[in-house]
């Protein structure tokens, strides 16, 4: 062995060669760091996206469930819907007498005739709206006993739009079966498109979006 590379052995690695081994070494593990935290900020986007389309789920389904259910007192049916101004946006808020009581008490059966209310709320700890559901069983429709309590069915609204259409497909954004004047009186929509928008934290301008239409018991299939 010459005489460099035995003083090369002895004196081990020069301070460039440890310092382009850190330089590699830091590199490495920023690769290493972006790729984790890229990773966990999607696994975790999408485990919030799925809880999102989950309560969108769940709330589009109890609302067609209890306007699928929709039901005549005195040979009238009851729904009334009309739009809400929440700080400078509007909501729509909807209540009608449908068959699709839910039952919390131990001794109330599902299934039974009930004002049920849709409405969007303002949280009162600044978390945005939300949407609400209320019901009050009775023997008869009565406007006047709907609850302001009810259950949240639904977080982070950004938009709760109903449209509303009549049996020659004319659109509303309001009705009345209850005015005591109108063509709505006492009769029910023959289809109701609803659209609820949920808050998109991370784009706000994409909001994200459901829509669907549910078509409510005709006059001929309440016989």
């Amino acid at each position: 062995m010459s005489d460099k590379n035995k003083r090369r052995s002895r004196d081990g690695f020069t301070l460039v060669e440890i310092l382009i081994a850190i330089v590699i070494l830091s590199l490495v593990m920023t690769t290493i760091y972006v790729s984790y935290t890229g990773t966990l900020k999607t696994s975790r986007q999408l485990e919030a996206e799925g809880d999102i389309y989950k309560m969108a789920r769940v709330s589009m389904d109890r609302l067609i469930k209890d306007l699928s259910s929709l039901q005549k007192s005195s040979g009238s049916f009851t729904l009334n819907a009309e739009k809400k101004k929440l700080g400078n946006r509007d909501f729509h808020s909807i209540a009608f007498w449908s068959a699709s009581h839910l039952a919390f008490g131990e001794h109330e059966s599902e299934e039974r005739p009930a004002m049920i209310q849709y409405d969007v709320r303002e949280e009162s700890n600044g978390g945005g709206m939300s949407l609400w559901r209320s019901d009050v069983s009775d023997a008869t429709p009565d406007e006047t006993k709907i609850s302001d309590s009810g259950f949240i069915l639904c977080k982070n609204i950004d938009t709760f739009r109903l449209t509303f259409y009549d049996t020659s497909g004319t659109e509303t954004d309001s009705w009345s079966a209850s005015s005591a004047q109108g063509k709505e009186k006492g009769k029910a929509p023959q289809m109701i498109k609803i659209e609820l928008f949920l808050v998109n934290a991370s784009d706000p301008e994409k909001p994200y979006k459901f829509t669907t239409k549910v078509f409510l018991p005709t006059e001929d299939e309440m016989i």
